[in-house]
């Protein structure tokens, strides 16, 4: 009798602050976890780590078929690749809103299609997470990041409907303010508001998002799907 290799995911983003949480607790939770990143630098909590620019298509295609001939299938995938400039409305010009669009909804989109294809085809059941935002809930300075994560939002609710009969559970976590790099670029005047307004009194850590994304990919979420889990200390 052989062992079973350990269930495989795989987490975009995962150079980033939530996405080195997230590979840290899948790993916990018994998976291989693939870390992909347009960084070439790696997390030593993954199995292994790729690089690819998940916001263009093409690199998402090859990067699915390299997964499964070197690796086997996934049955875990998280869409944690982001980019956040807090940039003015009346600032943005027309590359970087496509930018923004294709990595925050583009990838998470054709990521989730290639995923998806594989399974239906090897009839297997599987769970998606979107890592997603207040932003996209209640809007945000930056016109085009909030647009963007309520469309991934969207998505989410309307992939977990799609993928349902083929067993294929997608869901979304939606942070609030979290300590990582990309939430230093906001200006300290906001952030302060922000404290104010949030009723446990602080920002959230990677690892907790992490914790919700590692539930909603496991067994014990298995009746949940095209939801969206708040992990944002009670601001709204």
């Amino acid at each position: 009798m052989t062992d079973q290799p350990a269930p495989l995911a795989v987490v975009t983003g995962a150079a980033g602050g939530i996405g080195r949480a997230v590979t840290v607790a899948l790993t916990g939770s018994g998976h291989r976890v693939l870390g992909v990143d347009v960084e070439p630098a790696g997390d030593p909590a993954a199995y292994a780590s790729l690089v690819a620019d998940v916001a263009v298509p093409g690199q998402v295609e090859r990067l699915f078929a390299r997964i499964h001939e070197r690796y086997g299938q996934p049955t875990v995938l998280v869409n944690n690749a982001g980019v956040y400039h807090a940039r003015d409305f009346l600032d943005y010009d027309p590359k970087t809103y496509a930018q923004v669009l294709d990595v925050n909804l583009g990838a998470a989109f054709f990521c989730t299609q290639a995923f998806a294809r594989a399974l239906v085809d090897a009839g297997r059941p599987g769970a998606v997470v979107n890592v997603a935002s207040i932003s996209g809930q209640f809007g945000s300075p930056d016109a085009a990041y909030g647009a963007s994560k309520g469309a991934c939002i969207a998505l989410t609710r309307s992939l977990g409907r799609a993928l349902a009969e083929h067993r294929i559970r997608v869901n979304a976590v939606a942070p609030g303010l979290v300590d990582t790099p990309m939430a230093d670029r906001i200006p300290v005047e906001r952030r302060n508001d922000y404290r104010a307004r949030i009723p446990v009194g602080r920002f959230g850590s990677p690892a907790e998002i992490a914790a919700a994304v590692a539930w909603l990919a496991g067994p014990e979420s298995s009746y949940v799907t095209a939801s969206v889990l708040d992990v944002n200390g009670g601001l709204h």
